[in-house]
């Protein structure tokens, strides 16, 4: 069984991981999607603004959606993925494609974190 905070809903993950941690696992999970192969930003948010990314970042649906989203832009702007020019083959939707920076960021983010577990796991013994 999920535990539950104090108003009695579950959640997954840890409470007491920060913003700043929630962020930047959602940034990864927004870029391995996105180097599974081209999606469009809508099909994103459906995808990852479901009710257990909702859980985990403990906010409602709606608000999973708009994070989604804004990572995204963030993502672009960092430039980690790039939109692609809106064709009608793709009935004028613009397709997010990972750069060879987002892939980098994405392999060694995992590193850094397989790293980091292993030390945690040394201190909590």
């Amino acid at each position: 069984m999920a535990p539950s905070n104090s108003n009695g809903k579950s959640y997954i993950g840890n409470p007491y991981m920060t913003k700043d941690m929630k962020r930047q696992v959602l940034k990864l999970m927004v870029l391995r999607r996105i180097r599974a192969g081209r999606a469009y930003s809508y099909a994103i948010i459906k995808e990852l603004g479901n009710e257990h990314l909702s859980m985990f970042l403990k906010k409602d649906t709606g608000s999973v959606k708009n994070d989604v989203y804004n990572t995204i832009n963030a993502l672009e702007r960092s430039g980690y993925i790039k939109f692609t020019p809106a064709s009608k083959l793709a009935g004028g939707k613009k397709y997010c494609v990972i750069t060879a920076q987002g892939r980098s960021v994405l392999l060694e983010s995992k590193r850094l974190f397989i790293e980091s577990m292993k030390e945690l796991m040394k201190i909590l013994g």
